[in-house]
C-alpha cells in the first residue's frame, strides 16, 4: 500500500537525511522548505503523515500545525530544536501527534513515524458493523472506527480513536498515563506522557457536553477511566 509522507523541514540536510531513509523504507515522500510550499503539498500531494519543523523561514511552524489538523485527520510529527516542554506541548496542544527533538537519531524518527501509521493503516482497513452504545449522546462502531454524537459523526484523529477505542474496551478499568502510553501508542514509543493528556483533553473536547459529566474521567494522582 502506497504510504504517503509529506517532510517540511528548511534545513536541506536534515530534509535529505529523512527523505532518504523514508524512501528506503518504502514510503512515498515529498519535500516542502517553507510553509506556504508545505501548505501547498499538504492540498495536491494528501500525504498520510506530516513531518513539519516548527522554526520555518516564512511562518511559524504551530500556525501550520494548527491548519493542517483543523483540515485534515492525519498524523503530524513536529521537529524542534527547541528541547522546551512548553513548545511541545503547545505543538500537541494545535495538533501535533507526536514530537522529536533535534539533534535525532534516524531510527527513532523511522519508529516515531511507523507508531503514528498503524493508527493510519487501521483507518484504511475499516469495515461496517452495528453501532455501540456508550451514552446517551455518544456510539461507537469500532470496525468503521465511526464516532456518532446526537446522530452526526464526530472526526477524530487515529490517535485519538485508538484512545477512545481502548478505554472503551476496557471500561471501569483505571489506567496510569505510562499504561496508556505502553497500550496505545506501543512500547517502543518513549515520548512524554503529557502527550496522554493532550489526546485526553481533544477527545473531551469533541464529544463532551457542556455541564455534563466527562466522558473519560481523570483519576487524580493515578490517570484515567471511562466509567
Amino acid at each position: 500500500m502506497d504510504i504517503k509522507i509529506l517532510i517540511v523541514e528548511d534545513e536541506v540536510s536534515i530534509s535529505d537525511i529523512l527523505y532518504t531513509a523514508l524512501k528506503n523504507e518504502g514510503y512515498n515522500v515529498r519535500c516542502g522548505f517553507t510553509a506556504k510550499e508545505g501548505r501547498e503539498l499538504v492540498q495536491k500531494f494528501k500525504p498520510d503523515l506530516a513531518l513539519l519543523d516548527l522554526n520555518l523561514p516564512d511562518e511559524s511552524g504551530f500556525e501550520l500545525c494548527k491548519e493542517i489538523n483543523y483540515k485534515y485527520l492525519i498524523p503530524i510529527i513536529i521537529l524542534t530544536a527547541r528541547n522546551d516542554i512548553v513548545d511541545k506541548i503547545l505543538g500537541l496542544e494545535l495538533g501535533a501527534d507526536d514530537y522529536i527533538t533535534k539533534p535525532f537519531h534516524i531510527k527513532e524518527v523511522l519508529a516515531r513515524v511507523k507508531t503514528a501509521l498503524r493508527c493510519v493503516e487501521k483507518y484504511r482497513n475499516k469495515s461496517e458493523t452495528e453501532f455501540l452504545v456508550i451514552s446517551n449522546h455518544i456510539k461507537i462502531n469500532m470496525d468503521s472506527r465511526i464516532v456518532l454524537k446526537d446522530e452526526e459523526e464526530v472526526k477524530l484523529k487515529p490517535q485519538e480513536y485508538d484512545l477512545l477505542e481502548f478505554l472503551i474496551k476496557n471500561r471501569s478499568r483505571v489506567f496510569s498515563r505510562e499504561e496508556l502510553l505502553n497500550k496505545v501508542w506501543g512500547f517502543d514509543y518513549d515520548g512524554d506522557i503529557r502527550t496522554v493528556d493532550v489526546h485526553v483533553r481533544r477527545i473531551r473536547s469533541k464529544l463532551d457536553n457542556e455541564n455534563e459529566r466527562s466522558l473519560i474521567d481523570t483519576v487524580f494522582g493515578i490517570g484515567y477511566v471511562m466509567r
